[in-house]
Parts: C-alpha cells; sequence; structure tokens
C-alpha cells in the first residue's frame, strides 16, 4: 500500500541538495531484497510520527477560535471596556465636584484663618498698649516715692524718724521743719536670708521736695548715714524694672561708647546719635535701635514674655497704710541718672 505524501514531507524528506552532496558509499552492495527490507523498515516510524503529528494539528485547528468568534470577543471586550471607561469618568466627576467643594472650604479656611490672625494680632497690640499704659499709671502713682537702701533694721525702729534725719542731713538748712511723709515703711517682703537690710520705703506730700531730695542725693559720690553706706533709688512698677534689667547689655554699651541716653515715660530708652533721639519702647525695636546706633548684635531677653512680673510676696498689709489707698509696690531701682539696679 502506497503512502499519500502529507503536508510535512517535504520538511522532513532529505533535501535533494544535501543527498546530492554526499560522497560515494564505502559500504559493500548489498542485495537487492535486504536493501528494500531495510528502507521499508526506516519510512515506518517516520509516517506513524507524521500521522500523530496531523490529528494533534487537526485538533488544534478544531479548537481554535473562527472569525465570527473573533468578531463575537472582540465586540464584548469594547462594551466592557466602554463600561468601565464610562465608570471611571463618573468617578472622576464625582471627585472633580468633590475637589472643587474641597478647594472652596479651603479657601473660606484661609480667608477665615487671616481674618482670626490679623484680628488676634490687633488684639495682642492693644494688650500690649494697655500694659504700656497701666505701668505708666502705676510709675505715676509711685512718682512721689523715694526708696531708700542700706539702713540698718532695728526692732521698735521708726521708719519716719529715720528717713526725716537722713533728709535733713541731705538738705542741711534748706531741710523743711516738717518733710511731711505720707507713709514710711520697710519693703513689703520677709526678711532678707543674707542677713541684708530691707528698703524703706516713703511718700512725700510734695514732689517738689521729694525731687529736692534726689537731687540732693545725686550730688553725692557717697551718702553714709548711721554708719551705714545708703542709697536712694525713684521707686519704680516692677514692668519697668523687668524691662530695665533686660536692656542692661544695651545701657553697658552704650556708656562704654560715651554716648548719652536716659529713661522714658511711658517706658521707654532714649540714646541721643548724631543730633537725633532713637527710642526702644518694645522688645522688637532692639535690632533696628542696635544698628542705628552702631552697636554690635546683643541677645536681649523680652522683657515682655521672658520676664512677666511676679506678684509681690509678704506680710499682709496693715489696714492703716491702706486707709487713703492702696501703698505702692516695693521696688529696687535707683533714679540716678542712665543707671538702672536690680
Amino acid at each position: 500500500m502506497s503512502q499519500q505524501p502529507g503536508p510535512m514531507d517535504e520538511y522532513l524528506s532529505t533535501p535533494q541538495c544535501i543527498a546530492g552532496t554526499r560522497g560515494p558509499d564505502k559500504m559493500a552492495p548489498g542485495s537487492p531484497g535486504t536493501q528494500s527490507r531495510s528502507n521499508s523498515t526506516q519510512d515506518s516510524p517516520r509516517r506513524d510520527a507524521l500521522t500523530q503529528m496531523s490529528a494533534e494539528l487537526a485538533a488544534i485547528s478544531a479548537n481554535m477560535f473562527s472569525r465570527q468568534d473573533k468578531k463575537e470577543l472582540v465586540a464584548e471586550l469594547r462594551a466592557a471596556i466602554r463600561e468601565e471607561v464610562a465608570a471611571v469618568r463618573r468617578d472622576l466627576s464625582a471627585l472633580e465636584h468633590r475637589v472643587g467643594d474641597l478647594e472652596v472650604q479651603q479657601l473660606q479656611s484661609e480667608q477665615s484663618q487671616r481674618a482670626t490672625d490679623l484680628a488676634t494680632t490687633r488684639q495682642g497690640n492693644l494688650l500690649l498698649e494697655l500694659r504700656r499704659q497701666v505701668e505708666d499709671l502705676e510709675n505715676r502713682g509711685r512718682r512721689n516715692n523715694i526708696r531708700v537702701r542700706g539702713l540698718p533694721e532695728s526692732e521698735g525702729e521708726t521708719p519716719r524718724e529715720v528717713l526725716e534725719g537722713l533728709f535733713t542731713q541731705l538738705l542741711g538748712e534748706e531741710a523743711p521743719p516738717d518733710f511731711g511723709l505720707e507713709r514710711a515703711h520697710r519693703a513689703l517682703r520677709p526678711p532678707r536670708r543674707d542677713g541684708l537690710p530691707r528698703d524703706l520705703v516713703c511718700c512725700f506730700q510734695s514732689f517738689q521736695l521729694k525731687e529736692s531730695i534726689m537731687r540732693a542725693a545725686r550730688a553725692l559720690r557717697t551718702i553714709t548715714y548711721m554708719d551705714s553706706h545708703v542709697s536712694l533709688y525713684q521707686d519704680l512698677s516692677p514692668l519697668t524694672l523687668d524691662a530695665r534689667r533686660a536692656l542692661k547689655p544695651i545701657t553697658g554699651l552704650l556708656q562704654q561708647k560715651r554716648i548719652p541716653y536716659k529713661w522714658g515715660f511711658p517706658f521707654s530708652l532714649q540714646a541721643r546719635i548724631e543730633n537725633r533721639w532713637l527710642a526702644v519702647r518694645w522688645p522688637n525695636d532692639v535690632p533696628r535701635f542696635l544698628r542705628a546706633a552702631g552697636l554690635p548684635e546683643t541677645p536681649v531677653p523680652n522683657w515682655i514674655l521672658d520676664h512677666p512680673p511676679a506678684r509681690p510676696t509678704g506680710p499682709t498689709v496693715p489696714a492703716d497704710h491702706l486707709s487713703d489707698g492702696a501703698l505702692r509696690r516695693s521696688s529696687t531701682h535707683r533714679s540716678g541718672p542712665n543707671t538702672a539696679e536690680e
């Protein structure tokens, strides 16, 4: 039975070009019957393999999509993609509206925050100005006060008599018979642990008399009374003392440069530089003041935020001392020109 040539025969048969190039066969020629049986034995496995391969290819071809199937599959894919794209567009549209609402809310929040910051800044400035005015009022209420430091404490002492003797020594022949002291007492605090005497604070009825005593004290380099070195100071509010202590590094530089300066009321540090006055009223004025005065940068604490005034501690004020007004708080500031003492 002769085998019909299959579609793979031309790929599996030996090319003629290769067969033609083979050299002469060196084997001894066999008999015709033997050669025919040998060729038939060699071709049988090849035909079986080709038959099996043809069956597999036919099965694969039967399972492959037809053109109509491909069209339907492509149509289904397109419909699914359209649905997914439509869903994505709907989601994007919803997100766009939500983002738009969030942007409007964010803009409104920023505007509200700016308005709040502006109102807070204005209120802060107003509070600072009110603090400045209260400090000035307190200093004006202390303008008739003198603080005397260095007089020893003794049991049974009479502050009024001790102070009148000191003031009589300072004024000499100009001393009046009555100094008109409205009140005189030790600083309202417990006795000091270091054994130093507490300051004596007195209030004059006459501002002119008080100023004459302060001028006489400034004219003397040292004051000795009752075998003690005595100093006289202007009584100032704790807020002013905190500010002057904070500005002490700057006043030290001004003294080194021999630049004249003075303290102003309401509180300010004023210096005369090149025939013009520069002033420090708030902590943020310090850098500009240093640059204008040609002074090096100096760290200065914020006397408003870093040094809140402490409440005075001490014994309860007697009722007779408060009969005609609240007592002036104790302070520790020297009233000499351009000098601040702690």
